[in-house]
């Protein structure tokens, strides 16, 4: 069958498409990669434009593809990933594109691909309703059935996490098997015996961790003799984005329906090994068809970037564990306009900020000064102008342990408050985090309060005819089967629409227009908490101090942004919350996970290590050390992730204990401007 797909994209084809979509594809790696029609795995660096080349060959494929009733398959990591590639086809100006949205089609993720065609019709098939799939609710919900005797084991088990997270649903021989957290041989006492228990109600009740659909579909794939044949017949060409980012057991069932061995399969597989920042998180065993290939191992490597320059390009390189030259794709003309947007003609200066124990807090001030001295004003005060300061370890500090986290520079650091992980325990904290500046797209905020609005009508009990929880979409369909869709968006409309503090009077009006729309007379205590107003959910502070003056000074709106008296602000952020982004200057902090990472990887950045350090390298010999070195593969992969973010200028900061001058002095050879923090001057009254 493959055949029929050999040869389909032409070089005339990828000509034409480029000059419609206003594409660049003019080198050979990019054309090769588009033409190909086998199964291949491509690595693709920082700002190589990937999902450009994604969507450029969907859209190809799109044009001339011949089966009415077979489709290509597009699967990715996460909604963002997905719905980047869904609006580069909503935009394009092939009318074919917009068809990969529908039958016999398939984009969405790993997870939705699973439970859609595997998972959900075998758990149907055996009378289970799919009311849930949500691995947090799963958790608070069994945690709030237990009885007092096992709500104290778990508590006590837990100590820095919630053991409940860690059960796992297993197919053993084609039967299912529970696995309870802390019993891995099972036990007769009452705690194993009702934590069990209180895990297979969920099943059959319909509640689902993410893992446990997984599970359910490899059981679903043993159980039936035409699910895999039907699977490959439906779906011929396959793409997987995003590929660093999957872990084990989502690769191992991609791999048993899509296998790169099956001559009548294609399946294309784009990533970056080196920005692998999730893998193996959460406990789970990383993949390794994908990651544990070298740059040598992959069909195709695209080394060349758009985002930056060849001075962050040159910086960056040194952290790519497959060893990958990476090179700037900038034309003399872009790199002019990149520099145009420096205050002072010729280029932006990536600086190390040295900081002492009595400065450190003064880094990101140091940092803002920097920026504010090398970008022209009218870049600052531009709507997308784009400043991160990030860090490795951002979680919350122990003051009894020898810690170094992102909350050690900036005090009010709070990693929940991040969009990632937000869950707000109200509807008037989810409002007031949406009002807040960082979050600036409506389309997030609206589906932050949707999202909230489900769950306040599951704590109401309020549920569709068929006894299951609402969804937004069946909230959206029953809404305006009432003829009132147009007031709850109306409703919402007007918590987006205002700023600043929520006064009572206003919040009393919102409540009593949501339970007109609902109908409710009364709530459960539940949910009567969810709506309630609390004086102190504020989350914004006056722009005036104590005295009644106003502040011209560096303020903050919430504990994760700094605002800087020339209009731009500096989020801070992990690492791993910025993956993916592009910004205008970045600012890499030094973090302690047991050692220091910036620490460890100096000797990358000045070259001085045994060539045993650079992997698959072509590089010259570097000087012998006094012991072997094992690279570090997650400060590698971390730091390559954060350098590689800024299109202008990239900073670093680091201890002066943990530098020494001769890796200074190196450091300034190849580049580096190497600044120390001060405190700023007192103003003299």
């Amino acid at each position: 069958m493959v055949s029929s797909l050999d040869d389909l994209i032409t070089r005339e084809d990828i000509v034409e498409v480029a000059a419609s979509e206003g594409l660049v594809l003019e080198d050979e790696d990019r054309i090769s990669i588009l033409k190909a029609m086998r199964s291949i795995d491509v690595q693709a660096c920082p700002g190589s434009g990937k999902t450009t080349l994604v969507a450029a060959k969907l859209i190809l494929l799109a044009r001339k593809w011949p089966y009415k009733d077979r489709g290509i398959c597009v699967l990715s990591h996460t909604n963002v990933a997905k719905n980047e590639i869904v609006e580069r086809l909503v935009a394009s100006k092939y009318p074919e594109a917009q068809g990969l949205l529908s039958y016999p089609h398939f984009i969405g993720t790993i997870q939705e691909f699973v439970g859609k065609y595997l998972a959900f019709p075998f758990l149907r098939s055996k009378g289970i309703e799919i009311r849930q799939v949500d691995t947090d609710a799963c958790v608070q919900m069994l945690y709030s059935k237990l009885t007092r005797g096992t709500r104290a084991y778990v508590d006590r088990r837990s100590r820095y996490s919630n053991i409940l997270y860690d059960f796992r649903l297993d197919n053993v021989d084609g039967r299912l098997k529970i696995k309870v957290p802390t019993f891995p041989s099972g036990s007769k006492s009452n705690s194993f015996k009702e934590l069990y228990g209180r895990k297979a109600d969920l099943i059959s009740n319909g509640y689902f961790f993410f893992r446990d659909v997984y599970t359910f579909a490899d059981l679903a794939l043993e159980r039936s003799e035409t699910l895999l044949s039907a699977l490959r017949t439906r779906f011929p060409c396959i793409f997987l984005d995003e590929m660093q980012d999957t872990q084990k057991f989502q690769d191992d069932l991609l791999r048993k329906i899509f296998s790169v061995d099956d001559r009548s399969l294609i399946v294309q597989r784009f990533g970056d090994p080196d920005q692998a920042i999730f893998h193996g998180s959460g406990g789970e065993e990383p993949n390794e068809s994908f990651n544990g290939k070298t740059a040598s191992d992959m069909d195709y490597v695209v080394n060349k970037s758009h985002r930056f320059d060849g001075s962050i390009a040159g910086k960056t390189s040194v952290f790519s564990l497959n060893s990958v030259p990476l090179e700037t794709e900038q034309s003399e003309e872009k790199v002019a306009e990149l520099l145009a947007h420096a205050s002072k003609a010729g280029k932006f200066q990536h600086t190390l900020l040295i900081y002492e124990n009595d400065t450190r807090e003064n880094v990101i001030d140091c940092f803002a000064e920097l920026v504010s001295s090398q970008f022209s004003n009218e870049k600052k005060e531009s709507d997308r102008f784009c400043v991160k300061a990030v860090g490795a370890v951002g979680n919350e500090i122990d003051p009894a342990k020898d810690q170094l986290k992102i909350g050690h520079y900036w005090s009010s650091y709070d990693k929940t408050r991040s969009k990632a992980s937000f869950k707000p325990a109200t509807l008037q904290e989810a409002v007031e985090f949406c009002r807040r500046s960082e979050v600036s797209d409506w389309a997030d905020s609206y589906k932050l309060l949707l999202d909230c609005i489900v769950r306040f009508l599951r704590l109401a009990g309020f549920i569709e005819k068929g006894g299951r929880n609402h969804t937004s979409r069946s909230l959206r369909m029953y809404l305006t089967s009432k003829n009132q869709w147009a007031d709850f968006r109306q409703t919402i409309h007007l918590l987006l629409s205002a700023t600043g503090k929520i006064e009572k009077d206003f919040w009393t009006e919102i409540c009593e227009k949501l339970k007109k729309i609902f109908d409710f007379d009364t709530l459960p205590p539940e949910a009567k908490a969810f709506l309630a107003y609390s004086e102190k959910a504020e989350l914004f502070e006056d722009d005036v101090d104590a005295e009644g003056q106003e502040v011209t000074a560096s303020v903050q709106s919430d504990g994760n942004s700094y605002f800087h008296p020339d209009g731009f602000k500096i989020e801070l952020s992990t690492i791993h919350g910025v993956k993916g982004e592009t910004h205008d200057a970045t600012l890499v902090l030094e973090t302690k996970n047991y050692c220091c990472d910036l620490e460890v990887m100096l000797g990358y950045l000045t070259g001085c290590l045994p060539s045993a350090a650079y992997p698959n390298s072509n590089l010259p010999d570097k000087p012998h050390a006094t012991r072997a070195f094992k690279p570090n593969k997650t400060f590698m992969r971390q730091l390559y992730v954060a350098m590689s973010r800024p299109r202008h200028l990239l900073c670093l900061a680091i201890h002066s204990d943990r530098i020494t001058a001769d890796q200074k002095a190196t450091l300034l050879r190849l580049g580096w401007k190497v600044q120390r923090v001060i405190v700023p001057e007192e103003e003299e009254e």
